[in-house]
C-alpha cells in the first residue's frame, strides 16, 4: 500500500478584475511630470509639440485633459476663478504656455499649431479644449489668450462653426 498525501496548495489566491481596480485621481502628479518634460523641452515648439505626442501614450490625458489645458494655456493648474494655483513654486510652472508668449501673431499661432497637432492626435481632446476656450481667465491674459482663440478659430478643421468659442470676435 502506498500512501502518498496529495499537495495541498496553501492560502488563497484573490483575483481582482479589471472593472474594480480604481487609479487614483491625482492631477498634481501629471502637472508635474509635464510640466518637466516641458521645461526639458527648450525654447522649440516643435520639441513641445513632439513631448505632448510621445507622453500621450503614458500619460492619461482623457482623464487630466482639463490640467493638461490649464497648463499649455496658462502654465500651472488654475483654481476655479481662473487664478494659478502654484503661482509662486517656478517648479511647478512652465514658460511654454500661451499666457507667457509674446503677443505676436506668429508665435500666437504657432501655439495655435500645437493645440491642433495635440488634438488631431487624441481626438478625445476636442471637447476639453472647447470647454477650454470657454474658461474664463485673469485679465492681464485676456488678450493673448483672444489672440490664440482666433488662430485656433481659423486653422482649426475640429471646431464646428456654429460653435460660441468659434466666433473670432468670442
Amino acid at each position: 500500500m502506498n500512501k502518498h498525501q496529495k499537495p495541498v496548495l496553501t492560502g488563497q489566491r484573490f483575483k481582482t478584475r479589471k472593472r474594480d481596480e480604481k487609479e487614483k485621481f491625482e492631477p498634481t502628479v501629471f502637472r508635474d511630470t509635464l510640466v518637466q518634460g516641458l521645461n526639458e523641452a527648450g525654447d522649440d515648439l516643435e520639441a513641445v509639440a513632439k513631448f505632448l505626442d510621445s507622453t500621450g501614450s503614458r500619460l492619461d490625458y482623457r482623464r487630466y485633459a482639463d490640467t493638461l489645458f490649464d497648463i499649455l494655456v496658462a502654465g500651472s493648474m488654475l483654481a476655479p476663478g481662473g487664478t494659478r494655483i502654484d503661482d509662486g513654486d517656478k517648479t511647478k510652472m512652465t514658460n511654454h504656455c500661451v499666457f507667457s508668449a509674446n503677443e505676436d501673431h506668429e508665435t500666437i499661432r504657432n501655439y495655435a499649431q500645437v493645440f491642433n497637432k495635440l488634438i488631431r492626435r487624441y481626438k478625445y481632446l476636442e471637447k476639453a479644449f472647447e470647454d477650454e476656450m470657454k474658461k474664463p481667465f485673469p485679465k492681464q491674459s485676456r488678450q493673448s489668450w483672444r489672440c490664440c482663440q482666433a488662430s485656433c478659430w481659423a486653422t482649426a478643421p475640429f471646431l464646428p462653426p456654429s460653435s460660441p468659442v468659434s466666433s473670432p470676435t468670442a
